[in-house]
This record gives structure tokens, C-alpha cells and sequence, in this order.
């Protein structure tokens, strides 16, 4: 139904521009349906419409696999009771999420909270690009219940999670 609607939104966006043009009411030949109601034009004060936030809720429609910054801390709280850093790693040409063996609520953590959301959404935004944020939600359930930390000795261990991304896929080739 994703498509459904992201076609109507694009015929609902053609249908306004050239009423628009034509200075009519842009509603008033168009079904009154969920979809037309999701993408309203929004009006600036130039009295133009505002294209870029239908584009923008558009986009947010084709994305269906969409993870954020917040879920994914989120699970990771729930899974080992701490905000572990996460990292995205590439090894060889295979790409894997790593949940650290850091934590925010330690005192030596290097970053600031702030720092930290800022990292964990820029991974977010890999995840949801590379289409894989379910392949991370079942890889952090699945995890084994002892999370990321030290070994005993001088060594620390983390938790990696390989993510089957698509060397095609948007923005893969910022890794080559």
C-alpha cells in the first residue's frame, strides 16, 4: 500500500501544480482520501507552495525498512542495560554493525550525550539507506545475553552483527 499511496501523492502533487497554475482551488477535484490528507502542500509566506516537504514525506513512504539514532539505543539498553557505543566496521568487503564495549553511563566514555545520539543517528542513517534495520533489530535480540567487555585479560570484546549490504545500495561506496 506504500506504492498505492506514494502514487496517489504524486498524482495529488500534479493535480495541485497545475490548479495552482491555473490559480483554482487545488482540492477541489481531488478524492478526499487518507492519502491526499497525508501530503497536504503546506503554503510559505510567499504564498508558494512548499514542494520540498512533500518530497520530504513522499521519501519517508519508500523507506520502509527505517531505523533511528534513539530505536536503536533504545535496544540496546533493553538487551544489556547500557548505552554501548555502536559502530559500523568494515572488514574485507563485508560490512558489520559493532555494539562496543564503552558505555555513555561510564566515566571515562570519550563522548559527550549529545556526541553520542549524534553518532548512533548517523549510524541510523547508514542502516535505513542500506535497508538492513530489521537484519539489526534481530541481530541485537539474537545477541548472546552477555554483552560487550573486557576478557579478563588486556583484551575487550564486542558484539558484531553482518549486515548484507548491497554494494549498489545508496551510499555503500562512501566504504570502498
Amino acid at each position: 500500500w506504500h506504492a498505492q499511496e506514494a502514487a496517489m501523492a504524486l498524482a495529488t502533487l500534479s493535480v495541485r501544480r497545475s490548479a495552482l497554475a491555473a490559480r483554482q482551488n487545488p482540492c477541489s477535484a481531488l478524492p478526499h482520501n487518507r492519502a491526499v490528507r497525508r501530503f497536504t502542500v503546506v503554503a510559505s509566506s510567499s504564498s508558494e507552495p512548499d514542494y520540498s516537504l512533500v518530497a520530504s514525506q513522499l521519501n519517508q513512504l519508500l523507506v520502509k525498512d527505517r531505523i533511528t539514532g534513539e530505536e536503536l539505543r533504545q535496544l540496546v539498553v533493553q538487551k544489556w542495560g547500557r548505552s554501548y557505543d555502536v559502530r559500523l566496521h568494515k572488514r574485507n568487503s563485508k560490512m558489520y554493525l559493532q555494539v562496543m564495549w564503552k558505555f555513555l553511563e561510564q566515566q571515562s566514555f570519550p563522548l559527550t550525550e549529545e556526541e553520542y545520539m549524534a553518532q548512533l543517528d548517523a549510524v541510523a542513517e547508514y542502516l535505513t539507506d542500506w535497508g538492513v534495520a530489521d537484519t539489526v533489530r534481530r541481530g541485537i535480540e539474537g545477541a548472546r545475553a552477555r554483552g560487550p567487555g573486557y576478557t579478563g585479560g588486556t583484551s575487550a570484546r564486542c558484539i558484531s552483527i553482518p549486515l548484507d549490504v548491497d554494494r549498489g545500495a545508496a551510499r555503500s561506496s562512501e566504504w570502498d
